[in-house]
């Protein structure tokens, strides 16, 4: 029995990249929690709780140089996020509105 207010993890089991897997477990290792798993036009996306650590962003360009990075600056009806993509999975870290790199 889990105990009250605390939520069942996100399956990772649809995430079939290895680059995005590898990204979503490092980013789990520093603390921060997928939210959800959500259909997007370009790509299957786990949502993060928290932003992109540093450690996680440098980490993840030395280890996969090929993986794109994408950053969007939100608008009225999404909040900023950044991430990473690869063959129709991605992962996004939510940012502060306004907030400089």
């Amino acid at each position: 029995m889990r105990a009250p207010g605390t939520e069942e993890p996100v399956s990772l089991e649809p995430v079939r990249s290895e680059a995005i897997r590898w990204v979503i477990d490092r980013a789990l290792a520093d603390g921060n929690r997928v939210v959800s798993l959500a259909q997007w036009s370009k790509a299957l996306v786990a949502h993060m709780e928290g932003g992109l650590s540093g450690d996680v962003r440098k980490a993840t360009r030395a280890r996969w140089p090929q993986l794109e990075y994408f950053r969007d600056d939100g608008s009225p009806h999404n909040e900023p996020d950044e991430g990473f993509i690869e063959d129709g999975f991605a992962v996004s870290f939510p940012r502060r509105r306004g907030a400089a790199d």
